[in-house]
């Protein structure tokens, strides 16, 4: 296969950019001119064209069916305005920002993963963005003569220079991570939704709706000064008076309710009104005696948080782009770049809410509006409990890996909930596995009583006390010692990373190995870059550490194991979505942490969806003893499929 390296300069201005834009509104914009593009196809001399005319006839002079067309950044930019307006398809899709960050993102740099960032590590040029900044808002028919040189130079170089890192990066990179680059970027520009508008339109209509009647509300409940003002005007005020703290508190206040607070991030030692969704004593102020601040707290956290319309507008917004119509699926490969897991971007695909029947709610039109298109099906199979069943598995619990060996779909939420409230399984009703349900996610990677309490009210609005906390945690770690074990073997593996040597295998079956980067896996790195102890004021003690800046963590036994487990689940989904296509030539539509997504044509969909479970229930050719299992469906839409 051939390697074309290519790298577009296009029109922007203060306003019309990608830092103020979505790549995929930005990508499709009328005025987002194409000025240049360079190329440089194989070992051949890199050549550029100016002009949209002169780049689409360059392109439809060369068969790319040859190529893997690379860039850098290609799979957050470049690729959308190739494939979708210049018509290119690759043998392959490449972008060297994506195979950088398993190596790179978390290094003492301002911006690590930037080409010039990256050309300077490995010594390979130096990048000078001086004729770019130069034509800041100039279309191509306003550039000088001088204009057009500098910038052809500067294209030259950002081609010739990402050719050299391509090969630079080459050797660290897999052909399995090149597959899953390029499936990435194709869930991006050959999206496989249709979108139902009128499900959209009609759920931004209603969003609107609903958040004007909470706000005309809450300016009547705050007596708000609104004689002579328009709806609009109204709405404006009490949104306003909403978001102030000053305001709020002054409310409060006035009503004798006590604010709650908390340290100032910038002075630990002033305190300032907590007031974020994450504030337990806030958030219960939503069940004050006083129905006033009741309402005024929840329409608080209801118009603050924007979320909702936000994703429902960019997913129109997006459609609307599309050539056809569809919702392309932004992800970002090794998006999480301590495990190696995709992250969602813009409106994250990879975080939609589940849609129950049972409880219908405006949320509902992100998946229902993703559809198959006419005369095809869409599929949907995931891992069961796929991190829990690893975490399990890493430390050869006894107990949880016979239940899984005799039953591949066992239900360990269940068995946990049979012990803690000692009735048999076949007594466990849906509230208590609920509590085992919660238990089980929320304890595999050290959590702490105080910790579990609030997640149980988050994540399965499950009341405890403090006492019923603790009890559920001393059984938990009982029960599962051999994983609580585990956390205790990541810490004491950490002064060899700190030292920078190697290490004995930290699990029983021998897959991670302390090396001075971090953690070798099976599958790749779990890297700690910087890894050093640093003191902190808050727990006035030493605390390991790495990374920098925005991009510093803490590590601690507990969390070396979430990393672990988050990164080898992750190897599974990843193996399996290749082992689909490999076997079917098929690529997903979406692919979340645990699940894979297909579209097809109708007649196909059963078969596809079986073959999809029967690679998902087969165990890794690199842990044959970890017992995998799948369900799945068939529907119209994604929000149908269960």
């Amino acid at each position: 296969m051939k390697v074309a390296v290519l790298d577009l300069e296009t029109y922007y201005d203060a306003k019309h950019s990608l830092k103020k834009m979505s790549n995929i509104a930005y990508c499709m914009h009328p005025d987002t001119e194409i000025i240049s593009c360079a190329f440089k196809l194989g070992s051949a001399e890199t050549v550029v064209l100016f002009g949209e005319q002169g780049v689409q006839e360059f392109c439809d002079d060369v068969d790319w069916s040859e190529y893997m067309v690379v860039g850098h950044n290609l799979s957050g930019f470049d690729a959308m305005i190739l494939s979708w307006r210049l018509g290119i398809k690759p043998k392959m899709w490449g972008c060297t920002l994506a195979m950088a960050r398993p190596l790179h993102a978390k290094d003492n740099a301002s911006n690590p993963l930037s080409l010039g960032a990256l050309v300077e590590h490995y010594k390979i040029g130096v990048k000078d963005s001086t004729a770019l900044t130069n034509v800041k808002g100039k279309h191509l028919s306003d550039y000088t003569d001088d204009e057009i040189v500098d910038m052809e130079v500067y294209n030259r170089a950002d081609v010739d220079q990402c050719a050299k890192l391509f090969l630079r990066l080459m050797p660290h990179t897999s052909k399995d991570e090149l597959d899953l680059i390029d499936m990435t970027v194709r869930m991006l520009v050959e999206p496989q939704f249709d979108a139902d508008m009128d499900v959209l339109v009609n759920a931004l209509a209603d969003e609107d709706a609903r958040i004007e009647s909470v706000l005309k509300k809450t300016a009547d409940i705050m007596k708000l000064e609104t004689s002579g003002l328009l709806d609009e005007e109204i709405e404006d005020a009490a949104l306003t008076t909403l978001m102030s703290t000053d305001k709020l508190s002054e409310f409060l206040q006035s009503l004798n309710v006590t604010i709650p607070t908390k340290p100032s991030p910038a002075d630990p030692t002033k305190a300032i009104p907590a007031f974020a969704k994450s504030d337990e004593e806030f958030l219960a102020l939503q069940n004050h005696k006083d129905p006033r601040v009741a309402a005024v707290i929840t329409a608080r956290l209801d118009v603050k948080s924007t979320l909702l319309r936000s994703r429902i507008q960019k997913f129109i917004d997006a459609a609307n782009a599309h050539p056809n119509k569809k919702v392309p699926m932004p992800l970002k490969y090794y998006g999480a770049d301590t495990t190696g897991r995709w992250s969602g971007v813009q409106y994250n695909p990879q975080n939609l809410p589940t849609v129950n029947p049972k409880n219908p709610k405006p949320s509902d039109a992100l998946r229902l509006s993703l559809v198959a298109p006419p005369g095809y099906k869409i599929v949907v199979a995931d891992l069961s409990g796929i991190e829990m069943r690893v975490n399990h598995f890493l430390w050869q619990v006894p107990s949880s890996m016979k239940l899984f060996q005799d039953d591949p779909e066992a239900d360990l939420y269940t068995e946990f909930a049979s012990s803690l409230y000692k009735i048999p399984t076949c007594q466990v009703t849906k509230a208590q596995r609920q509590v085992g349900k919660v238990a089980h996610l929320g304890l595999g990677f050290q959590s702490g009583f105080e910790t579990f309490q609030k997640v149980a009210k988050i994540m399965g609005n499950v009341t405890l006390t403090e006492k019923e906390s603790q009890n559920i945690v001393n059984l938990w770690r009982s029960d599962y010692s051999d994983i609580k074990n585990g956390w205790d073997k990541c810490r004491d593996a950490l002064p060899t990373i700190l030292k920078g040597a190697e290490g004995k295998a930290i699990d029983p079956w021998n897959h991670i190995i302390p090396v001075p980067e971090g953690l070798q896996t099976p599958r790749g790195m779990i890297r700690y870059p910087s890894i050093r102890k640093e003191y902190s004021e808050t727990f006035d003690r030493d605390e390991v550490v790495y990374g920098y800046g925005r991009n510093r963590r803490t590590i601690y036994g507990g969390k070396m194991v979430e990393n672990i487990v988050q990164h080898l689940a992750r190897c599974v989904i990843a193996d399996n979505a290749l082992a689909v296509r490999r076997r079917t030539g098929l690529l997903p539509a979406l692919m979340v942490h645990d699940e894979l997504v297909y579209v097809v044509p109708k007649e196909d969909a059963k078969s596809t969806l079986d073959t999809v479970q029967n690679i998902m229930r087969t165990p890794p050719l690199w842990w044959p003893e970890l017992v995998t299992w799948s369900e799945g469906s068939t529907a119209d839409n994604y929000g149908d499929a269960k």
